[in-house]
């Protein structure tokens, strides 16, 4: 395989926040540096090379033969680019880049938002798995990434428009796998639980608590 992936990257950088804040706390003092080195040399090649300042996001790299490494900026935005602030990852103004993209309305700022491929990509499809139906999954790691970094205005009105727009959810509808980003219509399975925690996570996290389910050890 010869591509690297931004979203694994960013959620190994995270486990390594998670077990350092662990190590630490059971007084291993040595593992939690080691858990910290080794998440500083994931942070300098996620900042530097996973991001491209030209579009304002992250994205996965070509890794070729010769030893070079290209950015895939040319298949277009998918939620992978936003996993980086969810796990704390990002300098303070890629966030704020992202944090742009994330709010326009051509791209993830839909009517159910945080669609799985950016309405302005050529590929965009509303109903077709991974081409454009909102998975309450990534859109949480969306939110909560506005949340760590500060942006939660922002975040409280993404929450809000996942709880008021998705089909059923404010009658006796079920909760569904998925949603249309466009109209908020559910798709896929019915009475899904993978979509009903995240629900709940959200209305703890953000509607409640203003916690996330981030990494705090690095910040």
């Amino acid at each position: 395989v010869n591509q690297e992936s931004v979203d694994l990257n960013s959620y190994l950088y995270a486990d390594k926040g998670f077990l350092a804040a662990i190590a630490n706390e059971l007084g291993y003092t040595a593992d939690a540096e080691k858990y910290t080195a080794e998440a500083s040399q994931l942070q300098n090649k996620i900042q530097s090379k996973m991001f491209d300042k030209k579009t304002g996001f992250f994205y996965d790299l070509q890794s070729n033969k010769d030893g070079s490494t290209l950015l895939l900026s040319n298949r277009g935005k998918g939620p992978e680019g936003l996993i980086p602030l969810w796990a704390r990852v990002a300098t303070s103004a890629q966030a704020d880049q992202v944090k742009q993209v994330l709010m326009n309305k051509k791209m993830f700022n839909t009517y159910m938002p945080f669609p799985t491929t950016s309405r302005d990509n050529k590929k965009f499809t509303a109903t077709q798995y991974w081409r454009g139906p909102v998975w309450l999954d990534q859109a949480m790691f969306g939110i909560e990434g506005l949340q760590n970094y500060n942006y939660n205005s922002e975040a409280l009105k993404q929450t809000e428009k996942l709880f008021d727009h998705a089909e059923g959810l404010t009658g006796s509808g079920p909760i569904r796998e998925n949603y249309n980003p466009l109209n908020g219509d559910g798709l896929n399975s019915s009475n899904f639980s993978w979509s009903s925690g995240v629900f709940y996570m959200l209305h703890h996290n953000v509607l409640g608590d203003d916690q996330t389910s981030s990494q705090q050890y690095f910040k």
